[in-house]
C-alpha cells in the first residue's frame, strides 16, 4: 500500500513538472537559425559566383590555373563565413543582452513564468546559450581554431586574454576571464553556471583564471572558482563551485583540488 501511495506521488510531482521543460520558441528557432546562421552563407555564395562570373568567365582562365586557384579561394570563404557568423550571432545576443541586461548571482531557475524578472533572465540565458553553441563548434573544428576566441568575445560576455589554447576542451560559454597563455588539455571542462536542482536554482558566476594556467584531462572547473598565476591542475581534478587554492602554492590535484608536492610524484 506505502508502495503505491509513493509511486502514485512520484508519478503527481513528474506530470506538475512534465510542463517545466527548457523548450526554444519555433519562431525563435527560426530567426536564429535562418538568419544568423544562412545570411553569412549566402553572402559567400554571393562572392563565389562573383569570382566565378566576374573573374574566372570573364577573363577566361585557363582550366589548370581553375583548380590551383579554387581551394584557395573556398578556403578564404569558409573564414570570411565564420567571421560573418560570429558578427550575426554577436548581433543577436546584443540585442538580447538590452532586453535582459547578464547578470551573476544565484537565481530560481523559473520556466514556467516569462514575465517574472528571473523568468525573463532565464529565457535569454537560455537563448544565449543556444546561440553560441554552433559558432562555437564550427570554429573549434575548423582549420582556423583560434576563431573559438574571438566567438567568446564577441558573442558572449567573456574576457579572453592572448594565446588562450582550448585541446578539444569544453570552454565555458560566458563569465569566464581567463588570462594570457593558459592551456587547455582535452577533455578539461569550464562551467560558469551549475543547476543546484533540476528545477531549483541555478548559480550563474564568472569564472577566473590566472596568466600561464594550465589544465590537464578530465577537469572540471565550476562557478566562481579561481586559479591564479602559473597554477596547474593535474588530471581529473575538480575546481568546484566558489573554489580557492591556497597561498604560495601553484599544484593542485583530486576531489577537490588540493595542493600537492610535485617532487613527490616525480
Amino acid at each position: 500500500m506505502n508502495d503505491e501511495k509513493g509511486v502514485a506521488k512520484v508519478n503527481s510531482e513528474f506530470e506538475k513538472k512534465k510542463g517545466k521543460i527548457v523548450a526554444l520558441p519555433i519562431l525563435d528557432f527560426f530567426k536564429i537559425n535562418f538568419i544568423s546562421f544562412l545570411v553569412p552563407l549566402y553572402f559567400c555564395l554571393g562572392l563565389f559566383l562573383l569570382f566565378e562570373y566576374g573573374f574566372i568567365i570573364a577573363l577566361s582562365i585557363p582550366l589548370a590555373i581553375q583548380f590551383l586557384l579554387l581551394p584557395v579561394f573556398l578556403l578564404i570563404l569558409y573564414f570570411i563565413y565564420l567571421i560573418l557568423l560570429i558578427e550575426f550571432t554577436a548581433l543577436w545576443t546584443r540585442w538580447w543582452n538590452k532586453k535582459s541586461p547578464p547578470v551573476e548571482g544565484v537565481f530560481k531557475r523559473v520556466l514556467d513564468d516569462k514575465d517574472s524578472d528571473e523568468g525573463k533572465m532565464m529565457k535569454y540565458y537560455h537563448k544565449r546559450g543556444f546561440i553560441i553553441k554552433f559558432p562555437m563548434w564550427l570554429t573549434s573544428k575548423s582549420p582556423f581554431p583560434w576563431l573559438v576566441n574571438r566567438a567568446l568575445r564577441r558573442i558572449s560576455h567573456n574576457k579572453i586574454g592572448k594565446n588562450v589554447i582550448y585541446c578539444d576542451a569544453y570552454v565555458g560559454l560566458e563569465y569566464t576571464e581567463i588570462g594570457d597563455g593558459t592551456f587547455f588539455y582535452p577533455t578539461s571542462a569550464l562551467s560558469s553556471h551549475a543547476v543546484n536542482t533540476i528545477f531549483g536554482k541555478i548559480s550563474m558566476m564568472k569564472i577566473k583564471m590566472g596568466k600561464n594556467t594550465t589544465l590537464y584531462p578530465g577537469i572540471i572547473m565550476g562557478p566562481n572558482a579561481l586559479t591564479k598565476d602559473n597554477n596547474v591542475i593535474f588530471p581529473n581534478t575538480v575546481l568546484h563551485k566558489n573554489w580557492r587554492g591556497k597561498p604560495d602554492k601553484y599544484y593542485y590535484q583530486g576531489s577537490p583540488g588540493r595542493p600537492i608536492d610535485v617532487d613527490h610524484i616525480n
